[in-house]
């Protein structure tokens, strides 16, 4: 991350109300339709917001089962469908190239360049968990890694992960458990959170986001701090 100012905190209990509201909404989102799920959740995030005359919406690919979203931004008195760009990629089948970073341009394009965050570690903060968070939803296999993952923000969630699995194996026990936020000069930044995968090999890690000036996020696995049972 080139030019980064200074790191900072952002409280543990603040971070642990949103995720509350992140944990109610994914157990309710069923109860809504298209497109108001995902501008229900995109509510939830505070400092995070869409540029204006925009709402979300998404493209459904894939199985009934397996299936999963592609979001994007549209006018909100539009009713014209997914941006071509974003229809091309589901007409040739390319979606699923996502992950290798060769359709960044497309997501650049129909999604990341209509949301905005407050320039502040919070707004960096609570982005980073919205976009993971949007990609996400109704999208169970694809986002099973996410899904999986539970973000520690205080020293009680700690102790509840060690409790919850009854063993432990090796723990360096960290000094501080709020996550940290590192906004860069260059737009962007990094978001480091504790996070506990509780799918095969279980472990306590240092979880890092990173946020491209473009508003691209990728996660990262940091160091280790706990293996478990």
């Amino acid at each position: 991350m080139h030019n980064p100012a200074p790191e900072s905190k952002i409280p543990g209990y603040r971070a642990d109300r949103l995720l509350d509201s992140i944990l109610r909404y994914r157990n309710a989102w069923q109860r809504y339709h298209r497109p108001e799920d995902v501008n229900r959740l995109l509510r939830i995030f505070a400092r995070v917001s869409i540029q204006r005359g925009y709402q979300l919406d998404y493209l459904r690919l894939g199985g009934s089962q397996s299936g999963w979203i592609w979001p994007y931004a549209r006018q909100l008195e539009a009713e014209t469908g997914p941006p071509p760009e974003l229809a091309a990629v589901a007409r040739d089948h390319l979606a699923g190239q996502r992950e290798t970073g060769r359709l960044r341009q497309v997501e650049i394009a129909t999604l990341y360049r209509h949301l905005e965050y407050d320039p502040t570690p919070e707004g960096l903060f609570q982005y980073a968990l919205f976009v993971n968070e949007l990609w996400s939803l109704k999208s169970e296999e694809k986002a099973g890694e996410w899904l999986g993952t539970e973000l520690i923000f205080t020293r009680r969630r700690f102790d509840a992960v060690l409790r919850k699995v009854g063993g432990v194996v090796r723990v360096a026990r960290p000094s501080e458990y709020d996550p940290v936020s590192q906004l860069s000069r260059d737009g962007g930044g990094e978001v480091r959170v504790l996070a506990f995968h509780s799918r095969g090999w279980k472990r306590i890690y240092m979880l890092r986001i990173k946020v491209d000036p473009e508003g691209v996020v990728q996660r990262q696995v940091g160091d280790l701090i706990a293996t478990l049972r």
